[in-house]
């Protein structure tokens, strides 16, 4: 039996293929769409119609027939045997012709797809590397707006005739962030003190900067509870600010730095994997923690942990804009309360949203504030921006995931040369 295969542009095309070649006895096994010519493995060609046919070759059909015939009728079920036996030779021979024919179809469709999957893994790459194209684009198109901005905001100083070192220091606090009206007080009040020789001075100068900058922000330190005396301090704020990692973060250094007498409350009931997350820390450090649902069940939390020196409390995030969460954490924290109430805010959040976010949470008396995800920020003008606007003191400072480690005290060096960047010179 020969089988073969045509293609055409279509179904006529390749019947009279199948015709011409094999005759009219020739039977169609199958058909299918295939792309033919242009690329590798006609990857990228045009549709065609691929036909699979097969006629008896040699007379195989008749002689087979005539085998078959020729048998004696005598030997009953034998001869029955015998005439399978002769059926499943040809058959047999049938297959391995197939086979033969078959294998390069095989050996074709691994081939393809090999190729379908190099082609993916090379679009892909060719997506990720458009993406990164787009985004270094998007980036430098800010950058110009930006040294644009810079450029237009200071020629007002070149052409007060301000010394180019007050210029230069103008162009780098506000290209970090900090808001325009600050740094131009900064540069104004600096050159009406310095002396014309000294403003000459780059380091001079930007250290005076910098000391002007330390009198206005203020910090907290440390949580330090006095004798005779608990501490009880609540982490409010957003959502994702990381709060529950911020407050095991705290939790630690109470124990192994301040070795303090530490107890845990969550009041974050809309999230179990934040509640999972804190008893996971708490086991972990050996405190106990409570999980409460109103003020009630906070007040008497508080009252069974007398014998502790810190509680610290992680609550869930809530949107400055909804007024019902507002409401809801001014119930459990407003008004007189011996809980100390801390905001948490992203270092990555856009000045705009700082100022709202704050605004609402301030109607909770807040004790101060505590900066996390610098690590993830490349400005820090908005914390200076902060400090001046609501003359909140800083507490601490988050710089990534590890706990403990990743966590410091604010002070007022480490917040002032996040902007100017003095310890890189």
């Amino acid at each position: 039996m020969q089988i073969k295969r045509y293609r055409g542009a279509d179904m006529q095309e390749a019947l009279q293929k199948v015709k011409k070649d094999l005759g009219a006895e020739a039977i169609i096994l199958s058909t299918r769409q295939v792309r033919g010519g242009g690329g590798t493995f006609g990857l990228f060609g045009k549709p065609m119609l691929e036909v699979t046919a097969a006629r008896d070759a040699d007379g195989e059909g008749e002689a087979a027939e005539s085998m078959i015939a020729a048998l004696p009728k005598s030997l009953g079920r034998k001869a029955k045997g015998g005439e399978n036996g002769a059926l499943q030779s040809i058959l047999a021979r049938q297959r391995a012709e197939a086979q033969s024919l078959l294998s390069p179809l095989q050996d074709e469709i691994q081939d393809l797809k090999s190729v379908l999957r190099a082609s993916g893994d090379q679009q892909r790459a060719a997506v990720r590397e458009e993406m990164a194209i787009t985004q270094i684009r998007a980036d430098m198109g800010e950058m110009r707006q930006m040294m644009h901005l810079l450029a237009a905001q200071s020629a007002g100083l070149r052409d007060a005739n301000y010394p180019e070192n007050l210029v230069v220091l103008y162009q780098q606090l506000t290209f970090n962030g900090l808001e325009d009206k600050f740094a131009r007080r900064l540069i104004e009040e600096a050159n009406k003190t310095i002396a014309p020789k000294e403003l000459e001075d780059f380091s001079y100068v930007k250290i005076f900067l910098a000391r002007m900058l330390m009198k206005i922000v203020k910090v907290t330190g440390a949580f330090r509870s006095e004798a005779g005396r608990q501490r009880v301090c609540a982490l409010v704020g957003p959502t994702g600010v990381g709060k529950t990692t911020t407050v095991a973060k705290l939790a630690s250094e109470q124990l192994l730095k301040h070795h303090r007498q530490v107890a845990l409350i969550t009041v974050d009931t809309f999230r179990i994997a934040a509640v999972e997350q804190l008893k996971i820390y708490a086991k972990i450090m050996g405190v106990p923690i409570t999980v409460v649902t109103g003020k009630q069940e906070l007040q008497q939390a508080i009252q069974s942990c007398a014998d502790k020196d810190v509680v610290l409390i992680d609550t869930g995030g809530r949107s400055q804009r909804d007024d019902m969460q507002m409401s809801e954490l001014y119930q459990l924290f407003g008004g007189e309360s011996p809980i100390e109430t801390y905001l948490t805010l992203s270092a990555t959040t856009k000045d705009s949203d700082l100022t709202e976010v704050t605004r609402r949470f301030g109607e909770v008396p807040l004790a101060g504030v505590l900066f996390t995800k610098l690590d993830e920020s490349t400005t820090f003008g908005s914390l200076i921006n902060h400090s001046i606007r609501f003359k909140l003191p800083t507490a601490y400072l988050a710089t990534g995931q590890k706990v403990p480690e990743d966590l410091e005290v604010a002070t007022k060096e480490r917040l002032v040369d996040l902007l100017l960047n003095i310890s890189a010179a």
